[in-house]
């Protein structure tokens, strides 16, 4: 009888350590998609600076570039500090998380008695997504920063984007949790065009309403300046190109991981943004 038992409870544990394995097995894959769609949309980083640079006159390159710069530096802090743990911390409650402050993670032998898949592994999960918001919440600044080219002190912009991303992780609260008070009623942003694009869209229009469009660029009666010329198509066209791949992986990765069937998502993503741009792109050449 006592063989019977220590049989079953061996038998028992080991399909908790199978199932354990497999569960592991497809946060590994969901933790690789979302590290490497991260790295794609950090990237566009780059593209939005060639673009901006390319739109402004001559003279103010360094100046853009330095602010898509000083977004992951100042927007990354301010993330790290304080907009993580608005955004995604736990507790929370539907306005904002209040928990996971400068987040850190649990660490091997860290388990509780309702969850012992703790540890190393919600580590992990934890590090992958806080990588891919971290990229959202820059995105969200850099629209900012091509709103105002030729047109902030830097020190102004470098202060605007660590409480920039500060505003961004209160809104992502609102429409990514799951208690979010816009997620409860049903509101569906499934890559940030609320919570990225329309807030740093929102905020650039601020911007620009404060500090004017650029010198050169209109005449008093707003007619457009036929001095005023662009310092490089060619650096515009090199960003729209690394633009164009990078909302891609913007889009694709925003279905948090591959396993199961979130992979057939992904595609279906990656083809309507590919089929969108198609379209956009053949209207604006006639």
């Amino acid at each position: 009888m006592h063989l019977t038992l220590i049989l079953s409870d061996a038998h028992f544990l080991l399909l908790d350590v199978i199932e354990t394995d497999q569960e592991n097995e497809l946060w590994k894959d969901d933790a690789t998609w979302i590290l490497t769609s991260s790295f794609v949309i950090l990237t566009m980083q780059s593209g939005f600076g060639l673009l901006e640079i390319g739109a402004s006159s001559a003279g103010n390159e360094v100046n853009t570039m330095l602010k898509n710069v000083a977004d992951v530096l100042f927007g990354g802090l301010a993330f790290y500090l304080f907009g993580y743990g608005i955004a995604f911390g736990t507790p929370s409650n539907s306005f904002m998380g209040y928990g996971d402050f400068v987040p850190t993670g649990r660490h091997s032998g860290e388990f509780d008695d309702d969850n012992e898949n703790h540890g190393i592994v919600d580590t992990g999960v934890m590090y992958s997504q806080y990588l891919f918001q971290l990229s959202f919440a820059a995105t969200s600044c850099t629209i900012v920063s091509g709103c105002i080219a030729m047109r902030m002190k830097f020190i102004a912009y470098c202060i605007f984007s660590f409480f920039a991303v500060i505003a961004y992780a209160f809104v992502a609260h609102w429409v990514f949790a799951p208690d979010g008070w816009l997620s409860v009623r049903g509101f569906l942003d499934f890559a940030g065009a609320s919570a990225v694009h329309l807030l740093g869209a929102t905020n650039g229009l601020i911007a620009i309403l404060f500090v004017g469009p650029r010198k050169g660029r209109f005449d008093e009666d707003n007619s457009r300046h036929n001095k005023f010329e662009e310092s490089s198509p060619t650096s515009m066209l090199f960003g729209l190109l690394m633009l164009w791949w990078g909302w891609i992986g913007f889009n694709c990765g925003s279905t948090f991981g591959i396993a199961d069937e979130k992979w057939m998502v992904a595609a279906r993503a990656g083809v309507n943004t590919i089929n969108a741009s198609i379209g956009g792109g053949i209207l604006a050449f006639f």
